[in-house]
C-alpha cells in the first residue's frame, strides 16, 4: 500500500460517518446552524485533517522515490568505485606482505651464511693449528731461571761483610743495621 493510504482512507471514514450518523444524533432543537458546527468540529474537520496527513504522505513517500531513483546511478558508481578502492588496497597490503616475507628470508638466508662462513673459518683455523702442531717441533721454551744463590753483603753502616741466604734479612753484627738479600 502506498504511503498516507491508512490515513486518507481513516479521514474518508470519519467523515462519513459523522455525515451519516451525527445528524440523527442531535436533538432537532439545536437547528440547522448548531447541528453544521458540530458535524464540522467533530466529524469533518478531524476526518479532513486525517486525509490532508495521508495525502501530505504520499507526496513525501513519492518524492523520496523519485530522489532515490535519481541518485541511483551515482551510488551504483560511488559503490563501484569503493570497490575499486578496496580492490587496490588489498593488492597493495598482499604486495607488502609478499615484500616483507621476501625480505625476511633474505635476512635469514644472509644470516645462515654468516654462520656457516664462521663455522667453516673456525674448522679451517682448527685444521691449521692441528696440521702445524704435527708438522713442527714444540716452540723451544725459555731456560729456567738460574737458582738464587747465597750473596756476600756489606753492612751499609759499618761496612762489615755478612753471608746472606736468598730473601733473608738479618741485623748487623756489629751496629744492628738490617741487612736485606736483594
Amino acid at each position: 500500500m502506498a504511503a498516507g493510504f491508512w490515513h486518507k482512507a481513516i479521514g474518508v471514514f470519519w467523515a462519513a460517518l459523522g455525515l451519516i450518523l451525527y445528524p440523527n444524533t442531535l436533538d432537532p432543537s439545536y437547528g440547522l446552524d448548531g447541528l453544521i458546527a458540530s458535524w464540522v468540529v467533530f466529524s469533518l474537520f478531524p476526518g479532513a485533517s486525517l486525509f490532508c496527513v495521508g495525502v501530505r504522505k504520499n507526496r513525501r513517500f513519492n518524492w523520496k522515490q523519485k530522489y532515490l531513483n535519481e541518485q541511483e546511478p551515482y551510488l551504483v558508481q560511488f559503490r563501484i568505485e569503493l570497490q575499486k578502492l578496496e580492490h587496490e588496497q588489498e593488492l597493495a597490503r598482499e604486495e607488502r606482505e609478499r615484500a616483507e616475507e621476501a625480505e625476511a628470508t633474505a635476512r635469514l638466508e644472509a644470516e645462515k651464511e654468516a654462520t656457516l662462513a664462521a663455522l667453516r673459518a673456525e674448522t679451517e683455523a682448527a685444521a691449521r693449528r692441528e696440521a702445524a702442531s704435527r708438522t713442527s717441533p714444540p716452540p723451544p721454551s725459555s731456560p729456567p731461571p738460574p737458582p738464587l744463590m747465597p750473596k756476600n753483603i756489606s753492612c751499609p753502616g759499618c761496612g762489615a761483610r755478612k753471608v746472606l741466604q736468598p730473601m733473608q734479612s738479618v741485623e748487623c753484627d756489629y751496629c744492628g743495621t738490617m741487612l736485606v738479600y736483594s
